[in-house]
């Protein structure tokens, strides 16, 4: 199944617009971001939500991974959707 990414501007910099990106699948959110302050790199977090203030990562370590590009980010979460589904 292929996750479906909406896409939300998040500012700019250097006058040009930066987004972020989110996708939803069942109880699973993922987000990727860019982020200037870490080498204007993006990276990707993916949570299972089981309610209201409870939320499990689902990456190894906790918080964002730094993936360098946004191909790379949506490969990773696609992986971690396909885990999770087969499971």
């Amino acid at each position: 199944m292929t996750l479906t990414w909406t896409k939300k501007r998040d500012g700019e910099h250097n006058g040009r617009p930066v987004y972020e990106y989110k996708a939803v699948s069942g109880d699973r959110e993922y987000n990727i971001v860019w982020a200037y302050d870490h080498g204007g790199t993006f990276g990707y977090s993916a949570v299972r939500r089981n309610g209201p203030g409870d939320a499990k990562y689902l990456t190894e370590r906790y918080g964002i991974h730094w993936a360098r590009t946004l191909k790379s980010c949506k490969f990773y979460c696609e992986q971690i959707e396909a885990k999770e589904t087969s499971t």
